[in-house]
């Protein structure tokens, strides 16, 4: 035994002294865990938002007017998916292959710096094959910003690391909204920490600026867009954590979990060995930034996959800070353990980790290939449209309806735009639920109301056929959101359904003013009657006081504000507080057809009451006079 120990050691320490560059050994690295893969068009609300952003780009849509969504034009870039053959295919493989490389190089080069290159070498492909979800390109810039505070390059290293960080920074900030903004914060940090010149700080902010309206002109966005790809992302970024927390979801022993890691990482940071007190503060700036933007997001939607993202990064941090003399090992074990719980996480996603180097190699091959190779593209596309149009099964009839149509889907499965090639004209919040703010739901309705707008809606149920007006979260779809519902309703008339389906056809506006029908001043827990409607009315209600406000928005910022609950008959519904005071349907005459059925637009509430906090309620209530079906049937007939 001892023998194999001191012929092992001999190995060991002739391997160090071949000492290769982390250049050479990253690839190799990058190769035996490689994560890189095509997605292939399936059914759902997440792989739904992705086929919009992939037609997006393809149609050439503008981003801020014609599509608002918390990915920008490069969204694509995120994830290589298979949709469209040729350049939509290539880039974003490329772009993540190349990503994903440069991470594992800078995982390399800073486990070198604590051990070897040859257990550095074992310890990456270590983490890779336990940490299948992480946000790879905040990975990479805190990795690289924390080996540049460590190493202090010169002036021309620092230079070049400035200008490709500015050029990174300016296309993730096109890409993931909620990401963009940590890896430009990540790499300026990191150059302050190194001590970057004012020159140098220069190169990196006009790089960027260069980079974002280099990219946004290449994907063919209008500089005109600019500004309003600002203003109306600022709402779906802000309003994310009010309207998309999980609750019912969300055991309290997975909150603690990830409060009590998120402070211990920052601690652990604060104990690392630098040069100076700049690198020490920088160096603790870095991870205090990215642990509380992936904390927020875990304590948001507090699901395994964003779990396993939060504690991914977190994993990486234990070993990207340099330790002080003697704590290498808590470094490795701290790493080891948030990699198996993010593993663990995963799992709870997909069936199994990829813990097989010879799979990820095949993998690679088969995708390299699919990546260069156009022909094996379109095949691919075409079995998935094929599929696809099998498990939706549209009827003929409803197909009918949407030929030379412009059309838009709600309220979230977009992937049906894509699987029967309509001519896809969505709202600019193409996911409804996503449109969570009073700025956001206006967008939308503007949309419906206007001429140009879709032609028609196809319209889905919800995900659960026993509740099909149930939406996410268990939100009501009526109310999600509220005044692009009531939109729909006034400019919008069913013409065909099936079991899932349903299409609706835009007529002129059939809906009057909306007339003052009371006020009840009120609180939460306290329950309100709802005024009895014509027969050919809808009741609508405006409520003040539901919003997250005072100390309530601090409360948001640091954790998620309290959830807001309506209750009526046996069960009770999520409400989004941005969009409580737009309007909302709740109670519509006997004559009014679309209250009814499977794809009824309108609850029936005779009472409304709000529960989970506490203050005061004003309630407004609007008569809507919604005229008849049959007023406007003529209209809808289709030419032969």
């Amino acid at each position: 035994m001892t023998g194999t120990g001191s012929t092992f050691r001999a190995w060991l320490s002739r391997a160090e002294e071949w000492n290769p560059s982390s250049w050479l050994i990253g690839p190799i690295v990058a190769l035996l865990g490689w994560q890189v893969a095509f997605q292939t068009p399936i059914p759902g609300l997440d792989e739904s938002w992705w086929a919009g952003l992939y037609m997006a780009a393809h149609d050439g849509k503008q981003f801020g007017t014609e599509i608002v969504f918390t990915y920008g034009p490069l969204g694509i870039l995120r994830e290589p998916w298979l949709f469209f053959p040729g350049s939509l295919s290539l880039i974003p493989y490329l772009y993540d292959a190349v990503i994903f490389t440069a991470f594992c190089i800078a995982l390399v080069a800073v486990l070198r710096r604590r051990v070897g290159w040859v257990p550095a070498a074992l310890i990456s492909l270590l983490i890779l094959l336990l940490v299948e979800q992480t946000e790879t390109t905040v990975a990479l810039v805190m990795f690289a910003s924390i080996l540049i505070i460590e190493r202090r390059p010169n002036d021309r290293t620092l230079m070049i690391y400035a200008i490709a960080g500015g050029i990174l920074a300016g296309a993730e900030m096109l890409a993931k909204l909620s990401a963009g903004p940590v890896v430009v914060v990540v790499l300026l940090i990191g150059l302050i920490g190194a001590r970057a010149r004012p020159a140098q700080l220069a190169a990196f902010f006009a790089s960027m600026v260069a980079s974002s309206i280099g990219c946004w002109l290449l994907t063919g966005q209008s500089i005109g867009n600019l500004p309003d790809f600002v203003s109306n992302s600022i709402p779906i970024v802000t309003g994310y954590s009010d309207a998309m927390s999980l609750y019912d979801q969300s055991p309290v022993i997975n909150l603690v979990f990830v409060v009590v890691t998120a402070i211990a990482t920052v601690v652990w940071t604060l104990e690392g060995r630098y040069k100076d007190r700049r690198a020490d503060l920088a160096a603790g700036a870095i991870a205090l930034v990215v642990t509380f933007a992936f904390y927020k997001q875990a304590v948001i939607r507090i699901d395994g996959f964003h779990m396993a993202a939060f504690f991914a990064l977190v994993s990486l941090l234990w070993v990207a800070i340099p330790p002080r003399r003697g704590l290498l090992p808590v470094s490795l074990v701290g790493m080891t353990i948030f990699a198996i719980v993010a593993s663990l996480y995963w799992a709870s996603e997909k069936p199994a980790p990829g813990l097989n180097p010879i799979e990820n190699l095949r993998s690679f091959v088969s995708d390299a290939r699919t990546a260069l190779d156009p022909g094996r593209q379109e095949r691919l596309i075409d079995r998935s449209r094929e599929q696809l149009e099998d498990f939706y099964g549209l009827r003929p009839d409803l197909k009918a309806e949407l030929e030379d149509q412009t059309v838009s889907v709600a309220p979230w499965e977009t992937m049906a735009a894509w699987a029967y090639d309509l001519n896809w004209s969505p709202v600019p919040v193409f996911q409804n639920y996503s449109a969570y703010t009073s700025e956001l739901d206006r967008l939308n309705t503007e949309a419906i109301v206007s001429p140009s707008g879709p032609d028609r809606i196809l319209r889905h149920i919800g995900p659960n056929p026993n509740y099909p007006t149930r939406s996410i979260d268990i939100r009501l779809q009526p109310w999600d959101p509220p005044e692009q519902s009531v939109a729909t309703l006034c400019n919008f008339l069913p013409v065909g359904a099936s079991r899932n389906w349903q299409v609706l056809a835009r007529i002129p506006g059939r809906c009057g003013p909306p007339i003052p029908a009371g006020v009840v001043e009120s609180g939460f827990g306290e329950r309100v009657a709802v005024p009895r409607p014509g027969r050919n009315e809808v009741i609508i209600a405006r409520i003040q006081g539901a919003d997250v406000d005072g100390l309530e928005r601090l409360r948001s910022f640091l954790f998620r504000p309290k959830e807001r609950r309506v209750k009526f008959g046996a069960g009770s519904y999520r409400l989004v507080p941005g969009t409580a005071s737009d309007g909302l349907m709740v109670r519509a005459g006997a004559h009014v057809t679309e209250a009814k059925g499977r794809f009824s637009q309108v609850p029936q509430l005779k009472t409304i009451e709000l529960l989970g906090t506490s203050g005061e309620l004003r309630y407004d209530f609007f008569r809507m006079r919604v005229e008849p079906v049959a007023l406007y049937t003529p209209l809808l007939s289709r030419s032969p």
